[in-house]
């Protein structure tokens, strides 16, 4: 069995000594994440892997990879459906907005509060940001089955509404 990630670390000493961390996050700890999700169960994770280090700038960072499988209700059929969610990021460590700011765009900020990183609520704050806008099932998958766009659906041009302004056009040559 995988260990479980920390709640809580201390980014600076970790990207100092570039350490990785390697673990699972369970999903019924993400409060935020939940509400999301569909029936999400004590056994259901988050696999995930955070390598700490500091670049030329001296900058402490976080390059991170993600891989969860999530429940969420399709919002055509309202069954379950399956998202799966592969990411990865980079992330600067900072202590304040002025460091924020200063941050290479390559790097997203990581918030630091009383010397410590939230790692669960990174987690979750990436998780959020990759979930559907809407989940949908894919068309030829769902159990509702929608018509096609233009299916049995011709335009006549003699039922164009723009025809009088077509007539309208020859009338002031």
């Amino acid at each position: 069995m995988e260990k479980l990630i920390p709640e809580y670390v201390d980014p600076f000493r970790l990207a100092e000594q570039n350490l990785c961390l390697d673990g699972l996050v369970k999903l019924v700890d993400m409060q935020r994440l939940r509400s999301s999700l569909l029936n999400p169960g004590d056994n259901d994770t988050v696999t995930v892997s955070l390598q700490f280090g500091m670049d030329e700038q001296k900058l402490p960072y976080i390059n991170g990879h993600l891989q969860a499988n999530l429940g969420l209700q399709c919002q055509r059929c309202l069954e379950r459906m399956n998202y799966e969610i592969i990411s990865d990021f980079a992330l600067g460590i900072v202590k304040s907005y002025e460091e924020e700011k200063a941050l290479p765009e390559q790097y997203e900020p990581a918030m630091v509060q009383d010397g410590q990183l939230a790692l669960r609520e990174l987690i979750e704050d990436e998780l959020i940001l990759n979930l559907p806008i809407i989940p949908r099932h894919e068309p030829e998958v769902c159990k509702v089955k929608l018509p096609q766009a233009d299916a049995g659906w011709k335009q006549d041009e003699s039922e164009s509404p723009f025809k009088v302004l077509q007539s309208l056009k020859h009338k002031e040559k």
